[in-house]
């Protein structure tokens, strides 16, 4: 059953690639949204007969605390944790109806999301990454594919149809990692912004024929960086704990996967930034229903033709947007001001609290710099010590610390 579902998922991903109008995107959504046993999820059944607008909107930290009613078996948050945790350390998971169990990278221990998954939806997931991945012209010389992640879960290493998945974990000084990625020798490579920029650093001769990146911002000082060192150009991936969500076309531009989601846009500004609302269409033991993301997009246009939506790579969090007075300044804006200002392989961090802007870079003449650029914004700006600890296990070159008044 589970290469009948990798065979379907990576056969629809790679029709939705042929589709040229939006037309096409809505009858499929349509067919899966009426497939979906809303029935079955506690938090939902008050809705099961309702269209999609009329379900309730919940954040993040709400869906979290509900796991248990947001899940078709019943299983207990705690349960769900303690096998996630389990797996991770490579101990037996031991869930009911072979299930699976996961916990995403995580900013700190607190706000790391928890998925739960059967054996077919993993093998769906799979063929539906490879499907937007892999062109079908490379299929016969892609032969295995490494996820560099914090942590690891069955779900990221699978043998199906000749190709071979397999999860390399993320150390903090990434030098065990990349002694990993040389060993397994990937033709394909999604690995975070961190990884790629430390390969470029300490290992510019490591080679492979196609990288993507995510879970974290990366700047176009950055992209450019990478590409010169290792002869690639990493294009994004949009993944969170809530579903695969996006993927790059030929021309490298980030797309919506909205042949498997809804994807509703909560407006941000006036120039195309919104923040998303989720609703997973393939998705049966955990369900994913106008769940509103903590991140920034925004809408873009490629050329490309396909009609799913083009957005820019993940822009930052809306946790992160800071506001000074009655101005509100997006990450990205913060990026495009300093990036251009320091080395492609610079670490730095720009934060903002109650008393102030304060950035912290392990080099004096790049701090100086960004001192020098964030003044432009108003208020106090000051340096602290630079912890590499704060750039681990997830990036985050703008933060917003506290409430900013």
């Amino acid at each position: 059953m589970a290469l009948t579902a990798f065979l379907s998922a990576y056969l629809a991903g790679l029709y939705a690639n042929t589709w040229t109008d939006r037309a096409a995107i809505a009858r499929r959504q349509d067919r899966l949204w009426r497939r979906l046993p809303l029935g079955d999820y506690p938090a939902l059944r008050g809705w099961a007969k309702q269209p999609l607008a009329r379900f309730p909107i919940v954040d993040v930290a709400d869906y979290r605390a509900q796991f248990q009613a947001y899940n078709r078996y019943g299983l207990s948050l705690e349960a769900a944790t303690a096998a996630a945790l389990a797996s991770e350390a490579g101990r037996p998971s031991r869930l009911p109806y072979g299930l699976s169990a996961g916990l995403s990278t995580g900013t700190t221990s607190a706000t790391r999301g928890l998925f739960v998954t059967t054996a077919e939806e993993r093998a769906t997931y799979i063929g539906t990454v490879l499907a937007k991945l892999v062109p079908p012209a490379e299929w016969s010389k892609t032969k295995r594919v490494a996820l560099c992640l914090r942590a690891g879960n069955v779900l990221y290493n699978a043998d199906l149809a000749g190709m071979r998945l397999r999860f390399i974990p993320l150390a903090p000084d990434h030098d065990a990692t990349i002694q990993a990625l040389r060993e397994d020798r990937p033709d394909v490579l999604v690995a975070p912004p961190q990884v790629l920029l430390s390969l470029a650093t300490k290992a510019p001769d490591f080679r492979c024929p196609r990288v993507y990146y995510g879970a974290e911002t990366l700047n176009d000082v950055e992209r450019d960086f990478i590409t010169e060192r290792l002869g690639v150009r990493p294009d994004p991936i949009y993944q969170a704990t809530e579903g695969f969500l996006g993927a790059p076309c030929r021309l490298g531009t980030l797309h919506l996967n909205e042949d498997s989601l809804i994807i509703e846009r909560e407006p941000l500004d006036s120039h195309g930034r919104f923040r998303p609302v989720i609703t997973d269409l393939r998705r049966r033991t955990q369900a994913v229903v106008r769940l509103r993301l903590d991140d920034v997009l925004q809408e873009t246009t490629c050329a490309c033709g396909s009609p799913l939506q083009a957005v820019k790579p993940l822009m930052g969090r809306v946790s992160d947007i800071w506001r000074l007075e009655d101005r509100v300044i997006f990450p990205d804006e913060i990026q495009d001001v300093v990036a251009p200002l320091l080395p492609g392989d610079m670490r730095w961090i720009a934060m903002i609290d109650n008393l102030g802007i304060s950035i912290a870079c392990p080099d004096d003449k790049a701090a100086a710099r960004i001192l020098k650029a964030l003044a432009g914004f108003g208020g106090p700006v000051k340096r602290v010590p630079y912890d590499p600890a704060a750039d681990f296990p997830k990036r985050r070159h703008v933060r917003a610390v506290a409430e900013t008044r």
